[in-house]
Formats: structure tokens, sequence, C-alpha cells
């Protein structure tokens, strides 16, 4: 069986798994992302009802303050939400290929199988290692 390079070109093992299961959690992300949002937002929207409803005034320096700690908790949040995406897309993308890799593998090998095929072997991170001895096993029964 021929050896697979991977080259930047064709990073993505089976695309369109490999796509679709990162746009999965980076849907996720952006609802948890923006109940995040909304819990700040409501949190200060409250802070600021109830200071109105016991009678500080519009102007007060209380206001201020509220507003520049919303604003610097938002500006957390960005910086947040913007590095915890990156982690997402580098996790996702390393769980995919360890998904990915072992399903384009086994088709591969079972397109080429033949009684003098070379084992087949997972990498030592890959999921579905439990395959190995099933499809060795199902190799050595094959009769030419």
């Amino acid at each position: 069986m021929a050896e697979y390079k991977r080259s930047l070109r064709n990073f993505l093992i089976l695309p369109n798994f490999q796509l679709r299961f990162l746009g999965y959690f980076v849907a996720l992300f952006f609802i948890s992302s923006l109940c995040f949002y909304s819990a700040i937002y409501l949190f200060f929207h409250n802070l600021r009802t109830r200071a109105l409803a016991i009678g500080v005034p519009k102007g007060h320096v209380f206001f201020l303050y509220i507003d520049g700690q919303q604003y610097d908790l938002n500006q957390f949040l960005i910086y947040l939400v913007v590095l915890n995406f990156i982690l997402l897309i580098i996790v996702g993308l390393v769980v995919s290929h360890r998904v990915a890799g072992p399903i384009y593998k086994l088709k591969k090998f079972l397109a080429q199988i033949d009684h003098n095929s070379p084992d087949f072997k997972l990498r030592s991170k890959d999921y579905f290692k439990e395959l190995e001895p099933i499809v060795n096993d199902l190799k050595s029964k094959i009769k030419e």
C-alpha cells in the first residue's frame, strides 16, 4: 500500500466530516458565548434598574462606575472568546484528525486488501485502536 503524504493542500483528511464536526463545536461555542454576554448585560441592566428604583439619580458617579465595570468585563470577555475560539479550532482539528485518520486509513486499506497486504496499523493516539486486530484477523481470513 502506498504511503500517504500529507501537505498543507490536503490538511483535512475527510473534509466533509471534519468541517461538519468543527461546525457543530463552533455553533455551540457561539451560542455559549452569546449566553455569557447576555448574562453580563442582564446583570448590569438589573443593577442600573435597581439603583434607579432606590433613588440614585441618573447622572450619579455610581452609573459611571457601573459603565466602566461593564466595559472592562466586556473587553475581558472579548479577549477570552477570541482565545477560546483559537483553542477550540486547534483542539477540534486534532480530535477530528484522530477520528478521520483511522476512517480514512481503513477505507484505503479495505480498498486494497489482499493476503499479502501489510497489517493494518493506526497511530498511537488515534481513536478506534480496537479495529486493528479485527481488520488484521479479517485480512488473514482472505483467500487468494
